[in-house]
């Protein structure tokens, strides 16, 4: 959980302190910290099992870890997008922008377009955001427990 909240922390950080927009390289910063903690954690769990644990029990352990932080990150992308609506704006207004220079939409579908997107777009984000965490957290948990269960504990 203290992965997680470090990681709204720095995300707010980023946005409102040094003005950075949201597809930054900082962003990057966020997944790096999002790494640590899931190490952290495993290395963590690995000091504190009676006997060495095996791949199964740094997976399972790393698993409640990383589905947590997806929890608080989907959560904090929801309430961030609620309270910015001018940011969506400016994605549809960008899309649309887009789709007129293509020169092969009519007016009417890029409005439809645009209404379309204004339907999807906070489930897009969330699914997005859910599919990103889920899946980086089980990348990073499955190479650290694969790591960390071939090491003779201390």
């Amino acid at each position: 959980m203290l992965t997680g909240i470090i990681m709204i922390l720095l995300s707010l950080v980023f946005f409102y302190v040094l003005k950075q927009p949201l597809e930054s390289n900082y962003q990057y910063l966020v997944y790096a910290t999002f790494t640590a903690g899931i190490a952290w954690t495993l290395m963590d769990f690995r000091k504190q099992a009676a006997s060495p644990p095996a791949f199964k029990d740094f997976f399972f352990e790393g698993f409640k870890m990383f589905a947590i932080v997806a929890l608080l990150m989907v959560a904090y992308v929801f309430v961030f997008f609620y309270f910015h609506p001018e940011i969506r704006d400016a994605k549809f207004a960008e899309n649309a922008k887009l789709l007129l220079q293509q020169g092969d939409h009519t007016p009417a579908e890029i409005e439809e377009n645009t209404k379309q997107m204004k339907r999807i777009f906070m489930p897009m984000m969330l699914g997005i955001t859910t599919f990103i965490y889920l899946f980086l957290g089980a990348l990073i948990t499955a190479i650290t427990a694969g790591f960390l269960s071939q090491k003779k504990a201390n």
